[in-house]
Parts: C-alpha cells; sequence; structure tokens
C-alpha cells in the first residue's frame, strides 16, 4: 500500500484505546510526521512511546465499527530503570549458598 496522497483517519488515542474523530485527512495535509502511522503495530507503538495524543493511519487500516478499539494493553517497563543492586544482588545471594 502506498502512503502518498492517501487518506488517514485521524485516531485519538487516550490511555491505550483509540478512538476515531471521524475527521479524514489527505497525508499530504499533516504537519509533524510524528503522529502519521503506516499500520496498526506502528500506532501501537507510536502511542506507547509518545504517550496520548492525535494520531493519523491509512483509512483503510482502521477498523470499520464505531466503538473504540484497544491500541495497546501494557505499559512497558524501560529494563534501565530497574534498580541495577536488585538485579546483582539475586546472582550474589545464589552463588554464595
Amino acid at each position: 500500500m502506498t502512503l502518498v496522497n492517501s487518506l488517514c483517519a485521524e485516531i485519538s488515542v487516550f490511555q491505550g484505546i483509540g478512538e476515531s474523530t471521524g475527521i479524514v485527512v489527505e497525508r499530504s495535509a499533516i504537519r509533524g510526521k510524528k503522529g502519521l502511522c503506516k499500520s496498526m503495530r506502528d500506532l501501537a507503538i507510536k502511542s506507547r512511546v509518545l504517550g496520548d495524543g492525535y494520531y493519523y493511519i491509512p483509512i483503510d487500516l482502521w477498523p470499520k465499527a464505531k466503538e473504540p478499539v484497544t491500541v495497546h494493553k501494557h505499559d512497558w517497563t524501560v529494563i534501565s530503570s530497574i534498580p541495577r543492586t536488585t538485579r546483582i544482588g539475586k546472582k550474589r545471594r545464589a552463588a554464595s549458598e
């Protein structure tokens, strides 16, 4: 599927739930391509990374149903945010026993 001059649906994502706003725009009219998604997977990734907001996805890829869609279910835990002492401490305790 080519994204050149395709029509995109505006999707509002809040706390992992996506809902179409009913607005349809041409891809070329979208400013700041951060919110432009190529697939549902891309929408899930961007909404996790960038947070709540408005995203644009080709109109053929968004479900025709009017009810909200779960875009992502779980928050990501970044491995670097886990305290280093808890990971090392478990290895040392197991080795000493």
